[in-house]
């Protein structure tokens, strides 16, 4: 195994194990015969899923022959195992915790982006470094300081290294610190971390607390670059292809109808959220789009082991389905 810091090598065997035991695990959606339209996912409770439970709501899964129910999970390295262990049909990752898994010898596949990168890097929606503290101007400000992220070793931690980097600060210069993100706010009000790696509506939340954006987030990765995904098992593909093809059509579908009618996609939030009154209306929704394409995903790829997270970009060609 190369060289990779301590936290990187136990995780690594962790999914070695589950990779074992996932050769053998049965699917949470029933015989594999391809005719069993009931899907379990594994998602995040963040604003990049309102397609998916909107797609439900209004029975675009249900006109593909699906029965969809949903768990949710902290990150995406907490659902990568419940794919792998067949609790889960579908999972909702990073694709940084996904190139980790897949390099480490787990047989995922990414079946759909699930979100992108905006073009702003002080304006995304998906992920912004936000901090309150005046005397903080700058990314260079943030030197021994502590920041907050929903996981390490995942997107936020590639996004957040990426950024501070581009800031003039080392690796080393930044503590980072995993914590929900639904505690990063008031993480931020009571000084237990300077700068907190959150998506909307903590974006908004975290503004009206009085943060506010430094140049550090997804955006400063690449403008519009793939971010998330939705993934599967290489044993489901292979037993219950039909189930994959009918779940990624209720997808797009999904994602064309929430990029046509964002008022019921605001709405929605509410119902998987504890928002306070007027939140959903104010935060700026991120770009959805499904189709994986090759190019896209290189520059993420290379991020990522620049991050120490994986040795080498190539193991995204394992990841997509060719």
């Amino acid at each position: 195994m190369p060289n990779f810091p301590k936290s990187v090598r136990a995780f690594a065997v962790a999914l070695s194990l589950l990779a074992a035991t996932a050769l053998t695990g049965c699917g949470a959606g029933g015989s594999g015969d391809g005719d069993s339209g009931a899907v379990k996912l594994g998602i995040i409770p963040i604003i990049d899923v309102a397609p998916v439970k909107l797609g439900v709501e209004r029975g675009l899964f249900a006109a593909e022959g699906l029965e969809v129910t949903t768990q949710d999970a902290q990150g995406g390295a907490a659902i990568v195992p419940g794919v792998m262990s067949g609790d889960f049909d579908f999972g909702y990752s990073n694709l940084a915790s996904l190139l980790v898994a897949r390099e480490q010898g787990l047989p995922l596949k990414l079946v759909a982006i699930g979100a992108r990168a905006a073009d702003d890097i002080l304006d995304d929606g998906s992920g912004q470094l936000m901090v309150s503290d005046p005397s903080i101007r700058t990314v260079a400000d943030l030197k021994g300081k502590t920041v907050g992220i929903n996981t390490l070793k995942g997107i936020s931690e590639v996004a957040v290294r990426a950024g501070l980097e581009k800031g003039g600060l080392a690796p080393g210069d930044v503590t980072l610190v995993e914590m929900p993100i639904s505690n990063m706010v008031a993480g931020l009000e009571s000084g237990q971390i300077a700068g907190a790696m959150v998506g909307e509506p903590f974006i908004t939340i975290a503004e009206r607390a009085g943060a506010r954006p430094l140049p550090v987030g997804y955006a400063a990765m690449g403008e519009g670059i793939p971010f998330a995904g939705w993934f599967a098992s290489e044993k489901m593909l292979a037993e219950r292809p039909d189930v994959v093809e009918r779940f990624t059509t209720a997808l797009e579908k999904s994602f064309e109808y929430a990029a046509a009618h964002p008022d019921e996609v605001r709405r929605s939030l509410n119902t998987y959220l504890t928002l306070d009154a007027g939140i959903a209306e104010s935060v700026r929704l991120p770009v959805w789009g499904p189709a994986v394409d090759r190019n896209e995903l290189d520059g993420l790829a290379t991020l990522t082991a620049e991050a120490g997270l994986i040795g080498d970009p190539a193991v995204l060609d394992g990841l997509i389905v060719k």
